[in-house]
């Protein structure tokens, strides 16, 4: 089976003492690369040691975590990413989140910062991955409004209404390898084409079993997908690797 790892966080501490192996796991279930997500200052920096460890295997696309994020760390990502350009695959993961963030004066804090990183993205030329918790169609609606490139929506949650704007707008999602529990995220399968949908881990997180969530579970959500669709298993791991290759360019 051929697949791609389309977001996932191998710098977090849930990794650090045994990454090389997690990472022979990926490769012995067909994973043929991945793009690790750094998500602020010190996690570009280890993000950077691992993609040097591992050439044209692992990718790096640097972002934040949108919830916490402050004027001080967009400063430092910003720098970051521009002294690292030549290194990095996207931009992203960027965005909203109107889950932990949910009075109205913070969430709208969120939108300069948002737009800060639309832009970065437009002038070097870079495709952006979004983040967009319980925030799709107010994300979506900036992101139409700013961004011309290339948008992936990772961990895809959004309503069909939302789901029927990114198919028509020709942009991407992510399914993570649990997203069949999701109500939503099922519903998305079958609005949007094969060609825009990506699958990822976001590991260490939404594991489609108990403990941490890991590159080789992406065999899990490919099966899951090709059920849904009635495409055999193969077909659709080639097709969302192909996906992934094409958006991040690699």
């Amino acid at each position: 089976m051929e697949l791609f790892d389309a977001h996932t966080h191998l710098d977090m501490k849930h990794f650090k003492n045994d990454l090389h192996r997690v990472l022979e796991r990926a490769r012995a279930a067909g994973v043929q690369g991945l793009v690790n997500s750094s998500i602020g200052p010190g996690s570009f920096r280890r993000t950077l040691g691992i993609v040097k460890k591992y050439p044209d295997y692992v990718y790096h696309s640097p972002g934040c975590s949108v919830s916490q994020l402050t004027e001080d760390d967009a400063d430092a990502i910003d720098i970051l990413i521009r002294k690292y350009k030549d290194q990095i695959v996207a931009i992203g993961e960027v965005g909203l989140d109107y889950h932990w963030v949910r009075d109205s004066e913070g969430r709208k804090a969120q939108e300069p910062l948002f737009v800060r990183f639309i832009d970065l993205a437009d002038e070097l030329n870079l495709p952006l991955v979004v983040h967009s918790r319980k925030a799709e169609a107010e994300a979506l609606r900036i992101l139409e409004r700013q961004f011309q490139g290339d948008v992936l929506m990772h961990c895809f949650d959004g309503t069909s209404d939302s789901a029927k704007k990114i198919r028509d707008l020709g942009w991407k999602i992510t399914l993570p390898t649990n997203f069949r529990k999701y109500r939503n995220r099922v519903e998305a399968t079958a609005i949007l084409p094969l060609e825009q949908i990506l699958l990822e881990t976001d590991g260490p997180y939404l594991s489609p079993t108990e403990g941490r969530n890991e590159p080789a579970n992406l065999s899990i959500g490919c099966t899951d997908l090709a059920d849904l669709l009635g495409q055999p298993v193969e077909d659709v791991a080639k097709s969302t690797t192909q996906n992934s290759r094409r958006f991040y360019g690699v």
